[in-house]
């Protein structure tokens, strides 16, 4: 897998979150990386296992966004795409934590790996790949490309893999 041509937002169809009600590993389930609004209210919802808890993206409040050429309001429900929390309910990530420079994150262990593979990689070679602004390697923060912190952030994200 290529972190120049994956984005972000490839791994929500499955993102481990931190459970809001009791702190353990749970689940976001059926985000589609390319659906519409309307699409991720139908599919996508939150489950813990140890809990019981479970939520539906189309049960959580939507936002007045604006108002049509009719004066009739749209409203939406936020997507948080590109950041260290969950799209669609915003809760905690299970594979993120803080380190010297920053926040390091991942949606899922795949995503994490993708990220791990391309720290790692010493020459980080495009192969004929162009450049994409919205990629994973190009969303990636300075401080984690820079080679003087590959050993650093390698052990980090070791540490990380052990929670999977």
């Amino acid at each position: 897998m290529n972190p120049y041509t994956l984005r972000n937002e490839d791994f929500i169809d499955r993102v481990d979150v931190i459970c809001p009600k009791c702190q353990s590993r749970a689940l976001v389930t059926g985000g589609k990386p390319h659906g519409s609004v309307a699409e991720q209210e139908t599919h996508v919802k939150f489950t813990c296992v140890t809990c019981g808890y479970a939520l539906f993206y189309k049960n959580t409040p939507s936002f007045a966004i604006y108002k049509n050429s009719s004066h009739t309001e749209k409203k939406l429900r936020p997507i948080f795409l590109n950041s260290p929390c969950d799209p669609f309910f915003a809760f905690n990530l299970w594979y993120k934590t803080d380190t010297t420079f920053g926040v390091i994150w991942a949606y899922n262990l795949k995503h994490l790996l993708i990220i791990e593979d391309y720290i790692a990689d010493k020459l980080r070679e495009r192969h004929n790949v162009d450049m994409q602004n919205n990629s994973i390697a190009s969303r990636l923060p300075q401080w984690i490309k820079s080679a003087k912190n590959r050993s650093y952030l390698l052990k980090i994200i070791h540490k990380l893999k052990q929670h999977a």
